[in-house]
């Protein structure tokens, strides 16, 4: 019997719920051997940004410590039916699931195809299914604070612990040609620094929960600070297990940080819930009376924003550390996204599509949500009236200025009166632009076009 792991985004050997389910079918058939497989399609991978760069970078060093333990990874190149030959003699073919389009249909394609061999899909990205918290009518939650009420009474399972000396002893070591993948990885070379891989992940969780979980709650909205977990990327590529994090921080003392945190990680599946059964949410508002508005056409504004180059500090400051990192800090995510949507009124799908260019964490199902979130068109959303005064955000969170200073540098030497608003005559000096909307018409021009 010949078992094939397929890796797909679960770059780690630990907390792998695939791994975990090969080690019990070898210990259920010790004459079976096991091997593991990626499978790289083309047609996926787009052009080569900090998302893609970040990935790759991820998949070397997940390559390289199978490799190490004598389990290399198979590559195969290639469209589905060069996947379905190179994997033809899988008695068994395992893999961690992925709800969300167009995987979802891949791998039900895939499924299909292998006919009555045995096929298993495993729940990994998650700490529950999307199906499992329904409302007493068998309805799904749409507003957060009851489904988060429904998720907190269910159990959440413990990390999978993963024997991977079992695999090793069973490992399939066939010959094959990878020298392919050494083109994708150092494409994804970067001056960028992600710090990639399962070690750096489970340090900076660790990091997190000694300096900064307690202060999470006061801490998170400062863009200075280091006081957010930074594990969203590591969760994107699966290089730690979601019940990995999760039984980490209950273990953790009680405190307010801790509790705001758990709420943060409820979000995530409440969004993963919202676009499995929405997916039209991908392009249409969750919230159908919102469909039908009419957003400008701000080609100059949609740039300007995208550059970091709208004339308000913490906006360009945010942007910029989008553009140079790969990753933006989650108070100035919703600052940018009520900017776009509010101040410009430019489709909300033009932001997310840009985020999702850019970003190294970028999930579609909370990046949809958070952009939904922000433009008030999603479910369980901020009140259309509401709308960010970056002024005023900027003043709140970055009291002293000291994230502008480090983004907008042609800024950097004006004090702290002058930071979040420069005057005409310091944007002359500095050569910085002047605002390319007023935000109090702004805001009422956006009002009245959501009414």
């Amino acid at each position: 019997m010949n078992i094939i792991c397929w890796v797909r985004s679960d770059f780690r050997l630990q907390d792998n719920h695939m791994l975990a389910r090969a080690v019990e079918l070898l210990k259920e058939n010790p004459k079976a051997t096991v091997e593991f497989v990626f499978w790289l399609n083309p047609d996926y991978i787009g052009e080569y940004e900090a998302r893609q760069q970040y990935f790759f970078q991820a998949l070397e060093i997940f390559s390289d410590a199978c490799k190490e333990k004598e389990m290399p990874i198979r590559f195969i190149e290639g469209d589905e039916q060069a996947f379905l030959d190179a994997t033809e003699d899988a008695d068994i073919l395992l893999f961690n699931a992925e709800y969300v389009e167009p995987f979802k249909t891949r791998d039900e394609k895939i499924i299909k195809k292998r006919k009555d061999r045995q096929t298993e899909r495993l729940l990994d990205r998650h700490l529950l299914h999307p199906h499992d918290i329904k409302k007493q009518d068998g309805k799904f939650y749409k507003v957060f604070t009851p489904y988060k009420n429904a998720f907190m009474k269910k159990d959440i399972p413990a990390p999978y612990e993963v024997k991977w000396q079992t695999l090793r002893d069973h490992y399939q070591k066939r010959q094959h040609d990878n020298s392919f993948i050494d083109a994708y990885f150092k494409k994804a070379e970067s001056e960028a620094v992600f710090h990639p891989g399962e070690k750096q992940a489970k340090q900076r969780l660790k990091k997190f929960i000694e300096q900064s979980l307690e202060g999470y709650e006061e801490n998170r909205d400062l863009p200075a600070v280091d006081g957010t977990s930074l594990l969203s990327r590591y969760l994107r590529t699966g290089e730690i297990g979601i019940r990995t994090v999760y039984a980490a921080v209950q273990e953790a003392k009680e405190s307010k940080g801790k509790q705001t945190f758990i709420t943060e990680l409820i979000w995530r599946e409440f969004y993963y819930m919202i676009l499995m059964h929405f997916p039209e949410s991908k392009r249409q508002a969750v919230n159908t009376q919102y469909r039908e508005i009419e957003w400008e056409k701000d080609e100059e504004g949609f740039k300007a924003w995208c550059e970091g180059k709208t004339g308000y500090p913490i906006v360009d400051a945010a942007m910029r550390q989008l553009n140079q990192t790969g990753w933006m800090h989650n108070r100035l995510r919703m600052i940018v996204a009520s900017f776009l949507t509010k101040d410009l009124l430019v489709d909300w799908q033009k932001g997310e599509q840009y985020f999702q260019q850019k970003l190294v964490d970028y999930e579609a199902a909370s990046n949809i949500g958070g952009w939904q979130w922000a433009a008030s068109v999603g479910t369980d959303a901020v009140p259309y009236f509401r709308v960010f005064n970056p002024t005023t955000q900027s003043k709140k969170f970055d009291k002293d200025g000291e994230f502008i200073r480090k983004y907008v540098t042609e800024i950097k030497d004006l004090s702290k009166q002058y930071i979040h608003e420069p005057t005409a005559e310091q944007r002359k000096d500095y050569g910085y632009p002047e605002p390319i909307v007023a935000h109090d018409e702004a805001r009422k021009r956006a009002i009245a076009r959501f009414k």
